[in-house]
C-alpha cells in the first residue's frame, strides 16, 4: 500500500460526519463521494510536486511486543 492510498482512506474515513463539519450540507456524503473527495485530494497533491512522496511504499507499523 503507498503512502497516497494511506491518506485517501484516512480522508475517506475522516469524511464520514462531514455534515457536522460543512455548513450548509443537507445530508452525509455517500461513500463514493468520500472517496471521489479524497481521491481529488491525492491527485491534487501530486499534482504540486509530491514532496509527500505519495506513490512510495507507506511504511508498515509493527504491533507492540510483549
Amino acid at each position: 500500500m503507498t503512502r497516497g492510498q494511506v491518506l485517501r482512506y484516512a480522508l475517506a474515513f475522516a469524511l464520514r460526519r462531514s455534515r457536522k463539519i460543512i455548513r450548509g450540507l443537507k445530508q452525509e456524503l455517500t461513500e463514493d463521494e468520500r472517496y471521489a473527495v479524497a481521491d481529488h485530494v491525492v491527485w491534487q497533491l501530486k499534482e504540486r510536486g509530491d514532496p509527500w512522496r505519495l506513490d512510495e511504499e507507506a511504511p508498515t507499523v509493527k504491533p507492540p511486543s510483549t
